[in-house]
């Protein structure tokens, strides 16, 4: 066979392997830099944020009372229905640092995941206990069904958390029963804000079931018009998982 097919079958196979989250290298276990690390095994630390201009990304829907570390910290993430091996990302977004833990093995039981991991690179990072932010969600064909993870202990109310460099107003956020269309709740930002916009959402009286959120948001730019998103986001909801 010719030596360059080989080559070339090679190199995709090598690309086929590497992990969704992006590359995570070997190292000092001792730094706090973004690498492999174990046990257990996981990629966290600190690392570079590239997030372009005009973006503006879901970076969080938990439910989380977490006061101070411990030696370790738990995630619980929601099993449903039909949904296989979820992927979790758990971030802190600080001005001078861009905390990132993912890539990681879950167990768990019949009715949710979880994962367990010492809190060492979190306390030598100073990472806040309050700025951590986790987002896991279910493939389903192409559409994406986001689960609140449980930081910690659970709360008695959902935090979504955006993310922009931009400043950005929020025209509304509205949740919405999956196939419906009157919504069970709806706000706004009207005031122009960038870095992280939290709603916050109190289900404990609203039944389980498959939820959208409907957002209108328009970027605040100077000299041009400005640029607006509309977007629907699927999430499964259970009151048990406030309580």
């Amino acid at each position: 066979m010719n030596s360059k097919i080989i080559f070339a079958s090679l190199l995709v196979l090598s690309f086929t392997y590497l992990p969704a989250q992006g590359y995570c290298p070997e190292g000092n276990p001792d730094s706090t830099d973004y690498i492999r690390r174990q046990p257990p095994q996981r990629c966290e630390g600190l690392k570079e944020e590239n997030i372009s201009g005009n973006s503006l990304s879901l970076i969080s829907i938990a439910t989380r009372n977490l006061i101070s570390y411990g030696n370790n910290l738990t995630l619980q993430i929601p099993r449903i229905k039909g949904g296989k091996n979820p992927e979790v990302t758990v971030k802190s977004l600080g001005d001078n640092y861009h905390y990132q833990l993912d890539d990681f093995p879950l167990s768990g039981n019949a009715s949710r995941f979880n994962f367990t991991w010492d809190t060492n690179i979190l306390r030598k990072a100073k990472i806040p206990e309050n700025s951590l932010r986790a987002l896991a969600s279910y493939k389903f064909g192409s559409q994406p069904v986001y689960v609140p993870v449980i930081v910690g202990q659970t709360s008695d109310h959902y935090e979504f958390v955006f993310y922009s460099q931009d400043r950005v107003r929020f025209a509304t956020f509205e949740i919405i029963p999956k196939g419906g269309q009157k919504p069970i709740y709806r706000t706004s930002r009207p005031n122009a804000s960038n870095g992280e916009i939290i709603f916050t959402w109190d289900g404990r009286n609203t039944p389980a079931g498959r939820y959208e959120i409907h957002y209108i948001a328009n970027f605040d730019q100077r000299d041009i018009d400005s640029n607006r998103i509309k977007r629907r986001i699927v999430f499964e909801h259970n009151p048990n998982w406030l309580r």
